[in-house]
């Protein structure tokens, strides 16, 4: 017989992963630091496994911790859910949609133009746009749907796909007068790197795009954390960019970027809409998640 293992320690082991620390996931379940770094100890005793290690100060999951991981953190969200069906809530009047800061920053607003007059003339959606990075809990943070990129931690809800998409250089106007429009005769200083970070085991980079037999080295340019960063800097003539083709759109076809000479590599994860099947026949759902699938917007 299969011994599931104990739900406390499941709980409190997904909080400490996401939060990264014992003081905050205690806060947010509600008890000392301690009882939550004995409820990992209980569920490492229990799985035989080391969950995380200490770096110095910093506490990052183990191998075996990030294998457990994803799974534990769709068990909690799906209890979630569960509780509040059996509770019978009361649904929300307005409709919750989470994405990353730099979709909600550049591909997003074009994509709701077509809700506009639906929004602002009394119709039922009252729409709330929550920039969060993953993982996400639906019913835990109050959310009903998620845009997200590259990884299966929501393989549990109604998962759309909304886009597949290159990865462009871009640059601003003056900056191609001055350096030209190759990428392989630009100064390795004047790259901008964005860092996916941690939950992302490929992300684009500069290595895709460059000659092959040219070294990189990332310390020599920009490094920033967001897509909608890199595109910023680029426009102030700070250097070029390696971004979702997408997202710098409408800063090509104003002229305020140009897209460099450069190899454009599909980017191997699409991007993706979440939300709970129970909510598949509200109508509300139905218009957002149409109009964010509405390919000629």
């Amino acid at each position: 017989m299969t011994v599931s293992p104990p739900l406390n320690a499941v709980r409190a082991f997904e909080a400490v992963a996401r939060t990264g620390a014992f003081t905050t996931a205690g806060a947010e379940l509600g008890v000392t630091s301690a009882a939550v770094s004995q409820q990992v100890r209980n569920l490492e005793a229990f799985w035989q496994k080391n969950l995380f290690i200490r770096q110095g100060n910093r506490l990052v999951l183990s191998e075996a911790g990030l294998a457990a991981y994803p799974a534990a953190a769709q068990a909690m969200n799906t209890l979630s859910d569960l509780s509040e069906t059996m509770r019978d809530s009361r649904i929300l009047p307005s409709l919750v949609l989470s994405a990353p800061h730099s979709v909600v920053q550049t591909w997003l607003p074009d994509k709701l133009v077509a809700l506009k007059s639906g929004i602002t003339t009394g119709s039922n959606i009252r729409l709330h746009i929550r920039p969060d990075e993953d993982p996400v809990g639906f019913a835990k943070d109050g959310i009903h749907m998620r845009i997200f990129y590259g990884h299966e931690l929501y393989r549990d809800y109604r998962v759309d796909t909304l886009f597949h998409d290159h990865v462009t250089a871009i640059a601003s106007p003056e900056f191609v007068e001055r350096h030209g429009t190759s990428v392989n005769d630009i100064n390795e200083r004047h790259l901008i790197h964005t860092l996916w970070g941690p939950n992302y085991a490929s992300f684009p980079s500069w290595a895709n795009c460059l000659s092959s037999s040219r070294a990189i080295d990332i310390a020599a340019g920009l490094s920033l954390t967001t897509n909608s960063a890199a595109i910023s800097f680029a426009r102030k003539g700070l250097g070029i960019g390696l971004v979702p083709s997408r997202m710098a759109m409408e800063e090509i076809s104003n002229g305020q970027l140009v897209r460099m000479q450069s190899p454009e590599p599909l980017m191997p994860h699409p991007y993706c809409l979440a939300y709970p099947h129970a909510l598949q026949g509200r109508r509300d759902v139905q218009q957002v998640a149409a109009a964010l699938l509405d390919s000629s917007a």
